[in-house]
This record gives structure tokens, sequence and C-alpha cells, in this order.
């Protein structure tokens, strides 16, 4: 039986990029499925052919940040003012249609006030580490200290706007642990830290990657493909690093490969001057395209980048921006799926050094390829949406 299944995402593309392949699957067996998004990521839910339910987000199209450690610090209130706005906003087009699920990214409070005001079941959405009784990403990796005047602020409004949508009596942190009776992660669960602590609470479902060729477009490599693909990006969230982009020209301006960087909005692509013709440079690329034909990839180890890279059977050298993103660079490492190398130490040399060396390193591709070949026996977006409709069956 057709069911209306409404997405909650948080608007940056880390988030909503890993659930689009299960919003397609979702539609394509006859559910109406809708989704909160900004105006740049309606396109992409339209693609899936859902229905966007568009919103102005705080952090205006997308989700961008310096990641200084002050910033860090006021994040948690930049997210609740983002949870109210969102809740708030999408009253008017529920009003009369309220959904059988709300299914949300572990980021999107909004879709909890909102749940829970109108009494509705929640499935809730890991694109990075899922959280349990014995795991929290934030624990190992602490981002910012819960004792910080900003967090502890956060805190303090957020508990006292609990009531409101009606969850009374609710502490701040029983909110925010709270576990769902099923939570879908978008990773294998031989990537996580202490994955076998999961239960059946919990749905691996790894990266569930969909066709985005209709709102990405596509990329082919140039010339007789005489040079190995090196994908360099340091995604799209994090905005602090403009020096790194002119080192990556500088390392890789002589070398072998036919380079692919996107710089997002970290610099203008003209400030990096001429370029060598084997470099193709461009604020944004279609990554999975170009995942398909690289060798290697430099990346700023975001969960997403790092599942699309290991779908696509490319080992990488991982310069996090974040904590976040060094536990997966840390978690690459551990794997022997490629380098961490720290933002710290990262030269015009080191970047030449590792890329070489774990391009050269056939142990690290051989792990890779084996994770590949487990990662697509599961295929992501059906596991998904079988466990969305099996809760649905449930009645929970």
């Amino acid at each position: 039986m057709s069911k209306h299944i409404a997405f909650f995402n948080f608007p940056a593309f880390g988030h909503i990029n890993p659930n689009l392949g299960v919003v397609q699957e979702l539609v394509g067996r006859g559910h109406r499925v809708t989704c909160t998004a900004t105006d740049h990521f309606a396109p992409a839910i339209e693609a899936c052919g859902a229905e966007p339910v568009r919103y102005t987000s705080v952090f205006g199209d997308y989700y961008t940040s310096p990641f200084t450690a002050e910033t860090v610090k006021g994040e948690g209130m930049r997210s609740f003012r983002e949870a109210t706005t969102l809740a708030e906003a999408v009253e008017d087009f529920y009003a009369k249609d309220l959904p059988d699920v709300v299914v949300y990214d572990f980021m999107a409070w909004g879709a909890r006030f909102f749940a829970a005001k109108h009494d509705l079941p929640a499935v809730r959405l890991f694109p990075s580490y899922g959280a349990n009784e014995a795991f929290a990403i934030h624990e190992k990796f602490p981002m910012a200290e819960m004792s910080d005047p900003q967090v502890r602020d956060m805190l303090t409004e957020l508990e006292a706007h609990l009531p409101s949508t009606g969850l009374p009596g609710t502490t701040a942190m029983e909110f925010l642990t709270k576990i769902e009776d099923l939570g879908i992660v978008f990773l294998p669960r031989e990537f996580h830290y202490d994955g076998d602590s999961f239960d059946e609470r919990f749905v691996f479902a790894g990266p569930c990657l969909g066709d985005r060729s209709a709102f990405q477009g596509s990329w082919q490599p140039s010339g007789d493909g005489d040079r190995p693909v090196l994908l360099i990006s340091l995604g799209t969230a994090a905005t602090g690093r403009p020096e790194f982009f002119p080192m990556a020209v500088e390392a890789f301006k002589d070398s072998e490969w036919e380079v692919v960087m996107a710089v997002g909005d970290h610099v203008d692509p003209a400030e990096l001057g001429e370029l060598p013709s084997h470099f193709h440079v461009s604020r944004r690329v279609p990554q999975l395209d170009v995942l398909g034909h690289a060798s290697l990839f430099i990346t700023h180890g975001g969960m997403n980048s790092t599942m699309e890279s290991l779908h696509n059977g490319v080992p990488m050298v991982v310069v996090p921006q974040m904590n976040e993103q060094r536990a997966n660079g840390l978690r690459v490492e551990e794997l022997g799926l490629g380098r961490l190398l720290p933002a710290a130490d990262t030269t015009v040399e080191s970047l030449r050094k590792y890329a070489a060396e774990v391009h050269a390193d056939q142990s690290v591709k051989d792990r890779v390829t084996a994770l590949q070949s487990r990662m697509h026996e599961v295929e992501g977006p059906a596991v998904a949406a079988d466990a969305i409709e099996g809760f649905l069956a449930s009645g929970r």
C-alpha cells in the first residue's frame, strides 16, 4: 500500500546526497515522498521523483563553516535555530496531509519537533556514524566541550523549547541521545567504529548511491587516457583553507596525473592563474563520475566522500578539516585504505609524497577493492527502503 513518507533533511551536501538513492527507490515503489529542501537542493529532490518542501534555512542555500574553534562552539545554537525554523516552516505544507512516517537526518532536529507535536513515528538516518548506548562519535572525537558556555546556552534553550513540541519533561540530553526504533546507517558495518555494538534497531545500508547526472552533469577523462586521474576536493562544508589549492597545483603541476580539482567556495578558480593542460579546476564536479575514473582521491575525508571513494574502489589521502573528518581519516588509515595527512603537516612535498606512496601501494589497492566488493553486495537503497516499509508495517 502506498504511503506518504516525509524526509527531513539537514541542508548540506554530505547529508542530503546519501539519502537520494533511498528517496528514488521509495518513489519507484509507488510511495509519495516529500523532502524538505532549500532552493539549491530542490532540483535534486525533483530528479528523484519526490516533491520538495521548500524553506529558507538559517544556513542559507547549504551549510558551510570555517570550522575554527570559536565557530564550532556556536554550531549547536545555529543547529537549534535551524531546527525551530524548519519545524515552523513545514506546518502549513503538512497541515492537511500529515505523512505516515517522518524519516529524518540525525542533524535535522526540527523533524523531531514536528514528529513529536503530531505524534508521528520516526526513523533516523545516519549519513555518518550511528549512535547507540555504547558509541557516539562526539565522545570519541569531541568537536566542542559540553561545558562551554555557548554549548550550555544552546542546551538551555533547547530544553525550554521541548514542552511546546509535545515533549514535556524531556531533558536536552535525553532529546539529543534518543535512540529510535529504527536507524539507518549509510556505512558498511566493518567501516564503523565499534560496529558490532549496534543491534537490530540499526540497519547498515552502506552508501545508497544513485544516478545524479540529471542535476550534477557528467565527466569523462580527456586525451587518450594515458594519465591516471587524481581527484582533489575539500568538500563543500569547510571554507577555511584557501591556501591548500595553490599548494596542490604546485605539487602536481609537473606530475603524471590528470588532475580534477573542485575548489568549492574556498577560492575563485581564476585566482589560481594559468594552469597546466592536465588540470581541470572548477567550483564543483560530478564527483561520482570522476571517482568512476579516478586512481586516487585527495579528500577532506567527509563521510560522503569517503564512502563514494570506497564504493568506486579508489584509495585516499585524507586531509581533514575538522574532528569528525579526522576520525574518518584515522579509520581509513587503520583499515589500510589510504593515508591520513594532518592539515598541519600538509605541504607541497607531503602532498606529492603521500599521493605517490598510496598510489604505488598494492596492498592498499587490494584492501580497497575487497571492501568495494563487499559494499557492492549490498543493494543499499533497497535495504533502506525495505527497512522503512517494514517499520511502517510493524505499526511502531
